[in-house]
């Protein structure tokens, strides 16, 4: 009877801590897969280390959390608000995420994913104003005349 009790606690304990951990790790070191030197943003998928299979990998330059060659590699996921990017560690990034922009080219252009505060850029995802989030406006349907394609397929433009 002992044991059955010990095994349910046990049990009990392991799901709560199942349950409180963060779904897509994000903030979780990741491996940069060709070890070359990062001149801008990019995102790295499969990131098998990842739950969510994407690492954003970040020119750092030297800031906590990047590697020999200053770049941050951070797993990352997809949001819809900075809720969904609660970190599972800030160990490497200090000032936590934000749902933003990451990319304005390749397969996962004018995607939100959750981005360190510190790795922003002026007038491409945070407004040298006043440091908040911004839609780079390549990414923005307001952008575009009738008529006009977007250069990323990710943009929808509503009729």
């Amino acid at each position: 009877m002992r044991a059955l009790v010990w095994c349910t606690v046990l049990a009990a304990a392991a799901g709560a801590a199942f349950w409180a951990c963060n779904p897509n790790s994000i903030g979780r070191p990741c491996v940069n897969p060709a070890g070359s030197d990062v001149r801008g943003t990019q995102i790295s998928s499969p990131a098998l280390e990842c739950p969510s299979r994407l690492c954003l990998l970040q020119p750092a330059g030297g800031a906590a959390g990047s590697d020999d060659a200053g770049v941050r590699a951070t797993c990352t996921a997809f949001c819809n608000n900075d809720g969904d990017c609660d970190p599972e560690t800030k160990a490497y990034c200090q000032s936590g995420f934000v749902c933003a922009v990451a990319a304005t080219a390749g397969g996962f252009c004018c995607r939100k994913m959750c981005v360190c505060k510190d790795d922003l850029q002026d007038n491409i995802n945070r407004d040298p104003v006043d440091g908040g989030v911004i839609t780079p406006a390549v990414c923005d349907p307001a952008t575009y005349s009738m008529g006009q394609t977007p250069t990323c397929p990710n943009v929808k433009l509503t009729p």
